[in-house]
Formats: structure tokens, C-alpha cells, sequence
């Protein structure tokens, strides 16, 4: 398993299509948008989950220009065949780690309210359950 910045065309190719997929196709949702200037905005870590040698998550880390903490975890997506089998912590785990390796201490993720149980379990706390996309953090190190 490996996390890796997405940087070529198939990477930039597999990211979108997950996402896509996952976020929108599977939600009802059109509009995706690949070309989105939040995608290659400085400190914007666009990133491919790898399990055997597969793409199979994406996930995005925003580290702020001025203060890094927190940084924020943005859409975060498994493909469904991938799902429930644990790929996704040890995504969320990569994640952390390299988010410590750049000097992050705190997290924090805007999440779809299905999916609040799974940050829950990782450890994350509800900081605005009142919003229609919670708000969850983490403390790391």
C-alpha cells in the first residue's frame, strides 16, 4: 500500500475517475469539475491511494500558507469493491504520517454525514455536528 502526490497523466487520470465516481456518479451528483484551481493551488496535496498496485482511494491534504495547523482532509473517496476491508484507515493512516512528516499536529475534515462513523473510529472528534457537513479533528503526531 502507498499514498503517493499525484503527478503524472495516468495518476491525474485514475485520481479524477475515483472521485468522480465515488463522490458524484455513486451520490446523484453531476458537475464534477478535473480542472478546479483548488486541485494545483500551492500546499494543495493531491494524493492516490496504491493497493496492489491498483488505485483505489484518493484523498486531498490543504496545508494552510500561512500556519499549517490544522490542515484540512478533503475528499476522501474508496472505491466500493474496496470498501469495509480496511483500506481505507490505512489510507487515512498514510495520510497521517505524512502529515507529521511536514510538521502537522492537528487535522480536520468537512465529512458527507455517512461517513462520520468511519473518522469516529480512526479517532477523530465531532467538533459542529450542527452543519450539514459535519466538521470532525484530529490531533496527531
Amino acid at each position: 500500500m502507498q499514498l503517493l502526490q499525484v503527478q503524472d497523466r495516468n495518476q491525474w487520470q485514475a485520481y479524477h475517475a475515483i472521485r468522480r465516481h465515488v463522490l458524484f456518479e455513486l451520490r446523484g451528483q453531476a458537475g464534477y469539475d478535473e480542472d478546479h484551481p483548488d486541485e494545483h493551488r500551492e500546499n494543495h496535496l493531491p494524493l492516490l491511494f496504491i493497493y496492489d498496485d491498483v488505485p483505489v482511494g484518493t484523498v486531498r491534504l490543504d496545508i494552510g500558507l500561512v500556519r499549517a495547523d490544522p490542515a484540512t482532509v478533503r475528499l476522501v473517496a474508496i472505491i466500493p469493491q474496496y470498501q469495509r476491508q480496511g483500506i481505507g484507515r490505512a489510507m487515512m493512516e498514510a495520510l497521517e504520517r505524512l502529515a507529521a512528516d511536514r510538521g502537522i499536529t492537528q487535522l480536520e475534515v468537512h465529512a458527507a454525514p455517512d461517513a462520520v462513523a468511519f473518522y469516529e473510529k480512526l479517532g477523530w472528534l465531532l467538533v459542529d455536528a450542527d452543519r450539514a457537513v459535519p466538521l470532525l479533528a484530529k490531533q496527531i503526531s
